[in-house]
């Protein structure tokens, strides 16, 4: 389940998003959910696990034995692993919307950056375009006017 889902009690697009990608890691991977992944380091989260090896440069370890018996390409296989990581981006407005998704998957499109290191879930969730007009403002010395309301 998406983080947020915890805090908010709702399904949303965003959400819906989030278990496309632990699906699409459960499937490339051949783990099922509540797998124990390398000693509970990762606390039977196929997020974690992924992530790391992400991390390390490894993400094709992730693959299931099974699938390394088929010819599979490597770059294939790792495009689809970034797009699972990157549709599991804690932060919900970071996440690849479905068209993305589909285009990556049909070629049509590379898939996002996703940050070596997970970040860590926050919340609220912050759009981007609040904390790059924040940045902005701060970098050039001013800052957002707004109008006070007080009452009689």
């Amino acid at each position: 389940m998406a983080p947020e889902t915890f805090l908010t009690g709702r399904a949303t697009v965003e959400t819906d998003v989030y278990a496309f990608g632990v699906l699409v890691l459960e499937v490339v991977c051949g783990k099922r959910p509540g797998n124990v992944y390398s000693q509970d380091d990762y606390k039977n989260s196929i997020v974690y696990w992924v992530w790391d090896l992400y991390g390390k440069g490894k993400v094709v370890g992730a693959v299931d034995a099974r699938l390394k018996k088929e010819e599979i390409l490597e770059e294939e296989v790792d495009c689809v692993l970034v797009l699972g990581l990157a549709c599991c981006h804690p932060n919900p407005h970071k996440r690849p919307s479905m068209r993305t998704v589909l285009q990556v998957l049909n070629g049509e499109a590379s898939p996002p950056e996703v940050p070596k290191e997970r970040p860590v879930f926050m919340w609220p969730a912050m759009p981007p375009s609040f904390k790059e007009a924040e940045d902005s403002s701060l970098i050039q010395g001013t800052l957002t006017p707004f109008t006070e309301i007080t009452g009689r």
